[in-house]
């Protein structure tokens, strides 16, 4: 079943690829039904047919009858095999600019005093929005094969290697014991990235898989801090995923008869999210 389906269990079964079914009519909409009612309706209606690539499909409905309209999509995402985007991509800089940072943050990191936990997790935070850029440009169907390693497990392999060459990284990032194994393991990602962006014809990255079976309420930067997230990080994000969910419950429930349209569309998205991380930590062998 797609991420977000329902409320509870939260567990996602491993099934077999196939085309989407048809929608079930639409019922009321309820702080824990809330696929069943458009939470864009102000999004305008696509006019013509819509090209599709040849990519695995995922089975199980669609849960979002849209996503917000959006203008002003940079070119290089543009000529995405899936462009219709739910959420802009802050800017795209140009393969010198996404380097140059991420060589800055490595000059930061190496001029560090503080103790190499805090320096990793400061230079993680400083390199996601670059790495981000690097996946826009040159991601290919890394995010796409990722989708199905997450809700059809094992799933299969990327044909275009930057994603999971970034998250082997990020795992080793992660474990390095002292600074200085830690700036080794940096600069080596840097160069995954170099490498990727260097091509002659870097293949840009396609959303379809992320922006179909997870209602297009999962950014490409959500996407990727939960990938590349440590374990710890992961359990605490689930949790505060969880208390977030709760309170917009109650918060839903004390409306009484009010349309809570800020607060479930807020709902819709925390859910989904909460979601993708669960099937990541099933993923990693965890539950």
């Amino acid at each position: 079943m797609p991420l977000g389906a329902d409320d509870e269990p939260t567990v996602v079964e491993p099934r077999k690829l196939q085309l989407p079914l048809p929608r079930p009519p639409s019922r009321g909409r309820g702080a824990d039904d809330f696929e069943d009612a458009p939470t864009n309706p102000g999004r305008p209606t696509f006019v013509g047919p819509r090209a599709s690539p040849p990519m695995p499909s995922l089975s199980g409905e669609s849960t979002s009858p849209g996503s917000p309209a959006f203008t002003g999509v940079a070119p290089e995402v543009r000529q995405s095999r899936w462009h219709d985007r739910s959420a802009a991509p802050r800017g795209v800089l140009s393969a010198e600019a996404v380097l140059k940072g991420l060589d800055e943050a490595l000059q930061k990191a190496a001029q560090s005093k503080a103790p190499v936990g805090a320096t990793r997790g400061q230079l993680k935070a400083d390199w996601l929005p670059l790495l981000r850029q690097a996946v826009e440009k040159a991601g290919g169907d890394g995010l796409d094969a990722y989708v199905t390693q997450l809700l059809s497990p094992p799933g299969r392999k990327a044909m275009t290697p930057l994603v999971s060459d970034l998250a082997s990284g990020m795992e080793r990032l992660e474990a390095a014991p002292d600074a200085t194994t830690l700036h080794t393991t940096a600069r080596e990602l840097r160069a995954v990235v170099d490498r990727a962006l260097g091509a002659s014809a870097p293949p840009v990255v396609s959303l379809e898989l992320q922006e179909r079976e997870m209602d297009g309420r999962v950014d490409v930067d959500t996407l990727l801090s939960i990938r590349f997230a440590s374990n710890a990080e992961l359990t605490e994000r689930r949790a505060r995923a969880e208390k977030t969910l709760e309170d917009l419950r109650q918060q839903m429930r004390a409306l009484s008869g009010l349309q809570p349209d800020g607060l479930f569309s807020n709902f819709a998205r925390v859910k989904v999210e909460k979601r993708v991380m669960d099937a990541e930590a099933r993923r990693r062998g965890g539950s």
